[in-house]
């Protein structure tokens, strides 16, 4: 017998009504039949798909595309206008995180009162509360007003109590981990812990590295409509060009799609290196120095030729020598944003060598660049043992500019091997006949 499916979404639809003044939701309300005093605003359209137990299905999409609709739906805090959504087991959300507290009881009285929205009992929370405190790693101030808390400080509690409840359904919005540093590393070692036990995964991303590594299908939205879904490469590439395309307008772009640079991101530097001495990071990792060169030739601005330069990419790091070593990876981008092509060290198979202290280098090396003439951003990131997690980028860490005579079009030069011959005059009279 063929288990029923954990998430199913049939023809589901949202609809909101926009009322230009507050005023007009009285004369909705006395005067229904008179005229609408409102506007419909389609959010989502005829939704369907379905999701077994273990399976990760990643959503993508611009701004207003309806995910964070979708994710709502699914997780019950928003009814659909049309269609059916259907859940089996528990369900544990990642999306605001804090949201839901009582800024004047105490972190420990709001773990019981979040807990038990998430459906466990008073003996579930007594045997869990201890292991939820240690992870959110809050200290005495769990017996603190959670209105004296950080962000930081609540975004892990809350983390630590939606992922305390060994849910069967995991709905992730924007974030494979949160929080920074050690903490970062520790979420994400639990979401991968309950991806590990089979459970069923809803995860929304403008990260289409994340949706690549740790989704089986994707969901493609545009404007509340189904637009791809299957296969995480079947989806992504026709997305990706889509992207592309936005991103030659920038007018049309929404902001979080159009990229804006982060602390990571922004214009390159020489060489940058870490403060001698310093211990690493504990629990986590990071980019002490990147180096790039091009025929040798290190800098932020380098100029070379294609078929012809070697590009070779050197990254420092510093690690928590109790963690797993990492991994790293280049990415080669066009101006826009475009990733053109990457090397990851997990996916050959090598592994960094580092001292006690955690400290180690890697290096690649990429021989006769395959891209046509243009200009080209370096990005370099420090991963997790995995090539999921990302502990730090530099993005972009160099500007490679490649000149090529040849007439060849598109990025990426075919180098194929071109031969000569001629036809048979017997050959030719048997393919007329």
């Amino acid at each position: 017998m063929t288990e029923a499916p954990s998430i199913r979404v049939e023809g589901a639809g949202k609809v909101y009504r926009l009322y230009q003044r507050p005023a007009d939701r009285l004369w909705q309300l006395l005067w229904p039949r008179k005229q609408p005093w409102y506007k419909d605003f389609t959010a989502l359209e005829d939704v369907s798909f379905e999701l077994r137990r273990g399976e990760v299905l990643g959503v993508v999409g611009v701004n207003g595309a309806g995910k964070s609709t979708l994710l709502q739906l699914v997780t019950g805090t928003v009814r659909p206008t049309s269609g059916q959504i259907q859940t089996r087991g528990r369900i544990a959300a990642l999306l605001e995180l804090g949201s839901g507290f009582n800024p004047e009881f105490t972190g420990r009285e709001n773990i019981y009162l979040n807990a038990a929205t998430l459906g466990l009992g008073r003996a579930e929370i007594d045997s869990r509360l201890e292991e939820i405190i240690d992870f959110a790693g809050i200290g005495e101030h769990i017996d603190q007003p959670v209105k004296t808390y950080s962000s930081g400080m609540m975004i892990r509690l809350g983390f630590s109590i939606a992922t305390s409840v060994e849910p069967d359904i995991l709905i992730i919005d924007e974030a494979l981990s949160v929080g920074d540093g050690a903490f970062g590393r520790r979420s994400f070692d639990r979401i991968m812990q309950i991806k590990e036990r089979g459970s069923t995964i809803l995860f929304c991303s403008h990260v289409l590295f994340h949706v690549e590594a740790f989704c089986d299908r994707a969901l493609w939205l545009h404007r509340g409509r189904v637009q791809r879904l299957g296969k995480v490469s079947e989806v992504l590439q026709p997305y990706q060009e889509f992207i592309d395309a936005y991103t030659a307008d920038p007018h049309a772009v929404p902001p979080a799609v159009e990229g804006k640079p982060t602390a990571a991101s922004a214009a390159p530097t020489d060489k940058a290196t870490a403060q001698p001495g310093a211990a690493p990071p504990t629990g986590t990792a990071r980019i002490r120095s990147v180096e790039v060169r091009l025929d040798d030739i290190a800098g932020t601005e380098l100029q070379g030729t294609s078929l012809v330069s070697t590009l070779e990419v050197e990254i420092g790091f510093s690690s928590d020598p109790a963690l797993p070593t990492p991994t790293a990876a280049i990415v080669l981008s066009s101006e826009s944003g475009k990733i053109l092509g990457s090397c990851i060290s997990h996916t050959l198979g090598v592994v960094f060598e580092r001292g006690p202290d955690g400290v180690g280098i890697g290096r690649v090396r990429v021989e006769r660049l395959p891209v046509n003439k243009g200009r080209y951003r370096v990005g370099a990131y420090l991963l997790c043992e995995r090539g999921v997690h990302a502990y730090e980028m530099v993005e972009p860490a160099a500007y490679i500019e490649l000149v090529h005579a040849g007439g060849e079009q598109g990025h990426q030069l075919l180098q194929g091997a071109w031969s000569s011959g001629h036809q048979a005059a017997s050959d030719r009279g048997t393919e007329a006949a």
